[in-house]
């Protein structure tokens, strides 16, 4: 924890609360309930149709013979999301635009939802509440004075009464069902009222013209013999996580993170926040940074490259691929930085390797944990005593033994935003691709991981040999379903002999265990211990090689020896100075010392002259002469024995020690100037023999050259032996944990069975009643599945109850598309964090209009300059300010952006698509790094041609809509389509909603039969979904990519305004570029957009064609 002054703690807390009062606006997205396929689910109550509901409502829906009705949600107070409006200030034109395409303010949220179990009852534990309407009608007040963390908790108190009134005072309405239950559900007057309760409550009331109330159908497999446990896991353990306790409480309905803000805000209150939090919040000052594009950048690079600082795990790569250069670094750097504690950021431009980068942290985590479990005498030795954890709903406490603290601290978490990018790193790393040629027999819970991913999306399905994964390397989990599927394939026995002939060779792991024939756990840490041993030498060898380079390697022999020859020459000057400074004192002394002779027989000759007795009495002339002479001399004798002495002193006081010291720094630095040669020649000696015996490995002749693209791509120090050997350790690191595990969770062994149910019961959503105890068991499943991957919005729900710097690592990935205080909660939960993601990619969409954000930053002094403002910064951005390393984006700009450890080589695009992101985003720094710059022989274009700009030039029809642009397009899809017999694998893109809208419409209504002519049109249903995924906005298509990209750009010189404001950044442009990885087709009005920002380089690069002559050309 960090300590913190009360100025410190004032600034920390002005944000935080910032945040927290943006979460209260954040609108509950009610339209992902009722836009569903199936309406059959899904009913809209009006208030004049409840008086005619009919309390049998539950059993009268219509539900598929292998389901059952699981239960209902309620969502209560239905209004249009457009409300939030009346609390914003007014704007101008283009921010209205800006807000337009940035915000999501279509549709309908609602007040609260309550769920209702399989026959209609109420659960009041929890009523999850949004908070938006509390807040809309506390923004009225001028100051905004009301709305605040102890507000909202006092309403909470007063909705929680109001609630158990509510449930106290229903009137007694049984129902009898069929099979004779015994029920009181709700009725259609009471939905009302608990509707105008919220109401009142939050005192708000929308306009009106929507539905009082929306009912869902909850519904679930059905089960062959319901059990008596199994009618307690269904009364606890719904889809929404509901409970059945009678006294009623409260959550959010609409904010993720509220919960985690409130806790972070409290602690910091009292003086406590973690290190990683703190660091996040605070930018590191100017003089701290170091600029890697800069001299003392590339030496910085050098010496984090030496290999002392390499991973010893390394993922189970072929041995021949290395790592580019600046992955090498950001690897090291995170390794070394984050020894203990803080917060490291990547800067990966796409196709940059940032899952690479991943993958190799992740093994040396597992590694590192691996060398404490090795060290053990006995497998039993890992825990230190054993604490019985109690769940709600679980008669008997479960025993489980607790992990030593040497062995936490490993538990790695991916979180992002982005649905697809945490299921994209969970769901790649077991499949048998990430292996190399070398390590594909490697194996890690092998069984287990196909039961897992076989049920992996809800169906149990045949795995392919591309799907067959490797090992339980990772796990998505995030929301309740995720958990409970995964639990139930990880542990349970629930499968038929039908879906385990679907999926041979799969067991849980209860099963894994009893059949374990692999080696003991002595022998594998004995084989790790070894493998460690020749992996560190090896190291050391390397590390040695790494030294010499960087002390003779870099440098003429004259450059090595330039200081101490220097400072030779110094020492003779000052020497030959010493020198003659003494003999021009010891001269001058002489001549001092002969005067003063002179005086003296000056004095005898005065003397002869001396006059008689009257003529000195009477003052003669003569007398007068002598007497003169006599003071003269006598003066003249004093000064000479001053000034004998004043050279004396001189001498041994100054000059002779001058001469002294002289003598000693001249042998000094030739002995020091000696042994530096002798240190160039032995040194120059050692590194010839090294090159000798790392042949393989290419070091630089200067460190200029780390910045060129050759280093750039082959890295630095990269060696397959070495490479080899450290993945050689990483797979015994797994058949470590493999046996370890084996070893103690056997029936009979040290107990940790017990940590494998208790994990079973959590991942249920069973609540331990002591939430000190949570923290052990997420230890437990992470000593098996070493990463674990979920959404910011599940990570506050999925570790509820683990406390701050409980989890070891955190990953963030695509970090520029998340709001900054989406990651709070789970940096909070953090020791380490390492954020990877793009500034220059698309922002993330935010639901609160950007003019209610600023009127909130204005609120504070320390948020008013908009520098924490969701609409403006993401968690990279704060990530990358607190990085000690990184570069300057845009340094000759009004606004130059500080970027986190850069990686630059490109592995995805082929040209254009490479140069025209390299040069409007990255100010040509990426470097290329794919074997050809033409798309390979097995792409195929939409022509035989190259990547096109196909001038389309019109009026739009309303918005950005141009129809002669969709059109086109339509026809090129049908031209597909008859190409193909199937439709495209093609992103259609645009920067604009209402283009998509309308493309969206008009793929799905048009005519197909009669359009193609012949054959067999695609169903509504698939060109719903294709339309779903294959069109969109370019936020849509973040982190993902696809062969051919076709970028609609709608508009014209009537919506010039939405043109600009699509080119100010290259931010649009840039993401759509490099999801095309062979071909991009932007479809366009060049003279409108060819004069614009950033597209004016693709106008002027691409070849120009209309779009008749492209369609003639597709044939």
């Amino acid at each position: 924890m960090v300590i913190m002054n009360q100025a410190e703690q004032q600034r920390l807390l002005a944000i935080l609360e910032y945040w927290h009062k943006i979460e209260f606006f954040i609108p509950f997205d009610l339209n992902q309930i009722t836009d569903v396929e199936d309406p059959s689910t899904v009913r809209l109550l009006h208030r004049e149709q409840l008086a005619q509901l009919p309390l049998q409502f539950a059993t009268q829906w219509q539900v598929p013979s292998e389901r059952e009705v699981d239960g209902f949600s309620l969502f209560l107070g239905v209004f249009d999301k457009a409300e939030i409006n009346k609390a914003c200030p007014p704007a101008n034109g283009p921010e209205n635009l800006a807000e337009t395409e940035k915000t999501e303010l279509l549709g309908r949220s609602c007040f609260a939802r309550l769920s209702l179990n399989a026959l209609g009852e109420p659960q009041f534990d929890p009523v999850s509440v949004s908070t938006l309407p509390w807040a809309l009608s506390r923004a009225r007040t001028p100051d905004w004075s009301g709305l605040s963390l102890d507000a909202f908790s006092d309403s909470q108190l007063v909705l929680q009464d109001s609630l158990r009134n509510f449930a106290a005072s229903r009137a007694p309405q049984q129902v009898t069902d069929e099979a004779g239950n015994v029920s009181s559900p709700l009725s259609g007057m009471e939905i009302a009222a608990l509707a105008d309760l919220l109401r009142d409550w939050a005192g708000f009331h929308p306009s009106a013209g929507q539905p009082l109330a929306v009912l869902e159908l909850r519904t679930r497999k059905k089960r062959a013999a319901v059990t008596e446990a199994d009618t307690l896991e269904s009364s606890q353990n719904r889809s929404l996580d509901f409970g059945d306790a009678v006294e009623p409480s409260i959550d959010i309905l609409n904010s993720f993170y509220l919960d985690d803000l409130e806790q972070i805000i409290r602690a910091l209150r009292g003086g406590k926040l973690p290190a990683t939090v703190a660091a996040y919040l605070t930018p590191l000052a100017q003089d701290e940074r170091i600029d890697l594009y800069s001299p003392d950048g590339r030496q910085a690079l050098a010496a984090m490259l030496n290999p002392a600082n390499m991973n010893r795990g390394h993922w189970l790569e072929d041995a021949s691929y290395a790592m580019s250069l600046m992955q090498q670094f950001a690897i090291h750097g995170a390794r070394t930085g984050l020894s203990e504690r803080g917060i490291f950021s990547v800067n990966g431009p796409p196709g940059t390797g940032k899952t690479t980068l991943l993958r190799e942290l992740f093994a040396d985590n597992i590694v590192r944990r691996a060398s404490v479990l090795s060290c053990l005498d006995r497998a039993g030795d890992a825990f230190i005593g054993k604490v019985a954890v109690a769940f709600e709903g679980v008669r008997d406490p479960i025993t489980i033994a607790r992990l030593r603290p040497e062995l936490t601290g490993f538990e790695m978490v991916v979180a992002s935003s982005n649905n697809a990018a945490v299921e994209n790193i969970s769901g790649d790393l077991p499949k048998p691709k990430q292996l190399g040629k070398e390590w594909a027999r490697t194996r890690y819970f092998e069984s287990v991981a196909r039961r897992v991913v076989a049920d992996g999306n809800g169906a149990n399905r045949t795995l392919d040999e591309t799907e067959a994964p490797w090992g339980l390397m990772s796990c998505a989990l995030g929301n309740s379903a995720n958990r409970r599927r995964f639990i139930s394939n990880f542990y349970d026995d629930d499968w038929d002999k039908t879906t385990a002939r679907k999926t041979p060779n799969a067991q849980n792991i209860r099963q894994w265990l009893a059949s374990y024939q692999g080696v003991s756990f002595a022998q594998a840490a004995r084989e790790f211990r070894e493998t460690e041993h020749l992996v560190e030498k090896t190291l050391a060898e390397h590390a040695q090689y790494a030294a010499l380079w960087q002390a003779v390697g870099t440098c003429t022999e004259a450059d090595f020896m330039q200081a101490s020859q220097q400072a030779l020459i110094a020492a003779e000057q000052e020497m030959n100075a010493a020198n003659g400074a003494l003999s021009a004192a010891l001269a001058q002394q002489d001549t001092l010392l002969a005067s003063k002779k002179e005086l003296l027989e000056e004095e005898r000759l005065v003397a002869l002259t001396q006059p008689g007795f009257f003529a000195r009495l009477f003052r003669t002339a003569p007398a007068r002469a002598y007497k003169d002479a006599v003071i003269a001399n006598a003066e003249a004798q004093r000064q000479a024995a001053r000034d004998v002495s004043a050279i004396k002193l001189l001498l041994k006081g100054e000059l002779e020690p001058r001469c002294e010291r002289a003598r000693n720094s001249l042998h000094i630095a030739l002995r020091t100037a000696q042994s530096r040669q002798r240190e160039w020649d032995d040194s120059t000696e050692l590194l010839r023999r090294a090159r000798m015996r790392f042949p393989t490995i290419a070091t630089p002749a200067t460190l200029d050259e780390l910045d060129g693209d050759t280093l750039q791509i082959a890295g630095l120090w990269h060696e397959p032996a070495l490479a080899r050997l450290r993945s050689r350790l990483f797979a015994k690191a797994l058949a470590l944990h493999e046996a370890w595990l084996a070893e103690v969770a056997k029936k009979g062994g040290p107990g940790f069975g017990g940590n494998l149910l208790a994990v079973s019961k959590l991942l249920k959503n069973k609540r331990a009643y002591d939430q000190s105890h949570i923290a052990m068991v997420w230890h437990s499943l992470f000593m098996v599945v070493p990463v674990v991957s979920t959404t910011f919005a599940s990570f506050a729900r999925q570790f509820q109850g683990m406390g701050p710097e409980s989890l070891g690592w955190l990953f963030i990935d695509e970090a520029g598309q998340a709001v900054p205080q989406a990651a709070l909660g789970s940096l909070w939960r953090a020791k380490r964090a390492v954020v990877v993601g793009d500034p220059l990619q698309i922002e993330a969409v935010f639901t609160v209009p950007g003019r209610l954000v600023q009127a909130l930053s204005a609120l504070s002094p320390h948020t008013q300059d908009g520098s924490y403002a969701p609409t403006s910064v993401s968690v990279q951005t704060l990530a990358d300010k607190a990085n000690r390393y990184g570069a300057v984006v845009g340094a000759g700009s009004t606004q130059p952006l500080w970027i986190g450890s850069p990686l630059r080589v490109h592995r995805r695009c082929v040209e254009p698509m490479f140069s025209l992101a390299n040069s409007i985003a990255y100010e040509d720094k990426m470097v290329y790094g794919l074997s050809e710059r033409t798309p390979p022989a097995g792409a195929r274009g939409l022509t035989r041609g190259s990547s096109r700009w196909i001038d389309a030039i019109g009026p739009v029809s309303y918005k950005q809509v141009l129809p002669m642009q969709l059109d086109f397009v339509l026809e090129v899809l049908l031209k597909l389509y008859r190409r193909d017999g199937k439709l495209p694998e093609m992103y259609l893109i645009t920067p604009f909603k209402a283009v998509r809208n309308e493309l969206r419409s008009r793929i799905i209504d048009m005519d197909w039969d009669r359009r193609l002519g012949y054959g067999k049109a695609p169903a509504a249903r698939e060109l719903r979904q294709w339309s779903s995924q294959m069109v969109g906005t370019v936020h849509t298509f973040q982190g993902k990519e696809q062969s051919v990209v076709m970028l609609i750009l709608g508009a014209d010189d009537s919506t010039a305004g939405a043109a600009l404001w699509a080119a100010a950044t290259p931010n649009l442009l840039n993401v759509a570029l490099t999801r095309a990885q062979h071909y991009v087709y932007i479809v366009g009005n060049p003279l409108l957009w060819g004069k614009l920002p950033h597209f004016a380089p693709a106008c002027a690069q691409l070849p120009h064609t209309g779009m008749h002559e492209f369609l003639v050309e597709m044939g």
